[in-house]
């Protein structure tokens, strides 16, 4: 099966924790920033182009806009980069401070799963409307989470000149509901809900040290 691992932000942590999530199916998609200290964490991710069919990356100047709307501006982008051809997507964050990250993808399993434990919940939901990961108590952990090509398009809909400014308003709605340090997955979440998408509990994935974005 044809996949795309996309990666963005700045890319500071990277290991070899990335090995396994790649194979030669698989290219890697990535937007990052163009900083000094940036270009050697850069470098060192073209490295792994042996483990992988290919790696594209694209660099731009730091924006001025706030963190979070950063990271999502940085993750659209690199999603534009993957490939019509490509069935199944991962999202992945380099920073998890870990050596390992189990990870299996079976998200039919899951999703077989889900619809059984869950019975009638899921009767008319598809898998094309899901997304895979791990939930703490009601939000997605935003840092690695996989599904369809067909529910990436409904996630980042690359020709949608408004998905920034949606993003934004997004994000002061839950400013003023949360307070201006609330969780990013909070926003992850949110964002998926508002798209009719459902998220589903990737029970073989374990991420840990949570490192806020």
């Amino acid at each position: 099966m044809r996949k795309a691992v996309i990666i963005s932000g700045f890319l500071d942590g990277l290991s070899d924790n990335i090995i396994p999530f790649l194979d030669m199916d698989t290219d890697v998609c990535v937007h990052t920033w163009d900083t000094y200290e940036n270009r050697r964490w850069v470098e060192k991710l073209k490295r792994y182009k042996k483990y992988c069919n290919n790696i594209e990356i694209v660099s731009e100047r730091p924006t001025t806009i706030e963190k979070l709307l950063s990271y999502f501006y940085s993750t659209c982008k690199a999603y534009s980069l993957v490939d019509t051809d490509c069935s199944y997507i991962i999202k992945f964050k380099p920073n998890i401070d870990t050596p390992s990250i189990p990870f299996v993808g079976d998200i039919s399993r899951y999703f077989i799963k889900a619809s059984v434990q869950c019975r009638p919940l899921l009767d008319d939901t598809v898998i094309e409307d899901c997304i895979f990961g791990k939930v703490y108590y009601r939000t997605l952990d935003e840092r690695i989470f996989s599904g369809t090509k067909l529910v990436f398009d409904k996630l980042f809909p690359i020709f949608d000149i408004n998905i920034q400014a949606e993003a934004s308003v997004l994000n002061d709605e839950l400013k003023e509901k949360y307070g201006d340090n609330y969780e990013g997955s909070i926003f992850w979440t949110e964002w998926m809900e508002r798209r009719g998408i459902k998220i589903i509990e990737d029970t073989d994935l374990i991420i840990a040290n949570n490192i806020q974005i």
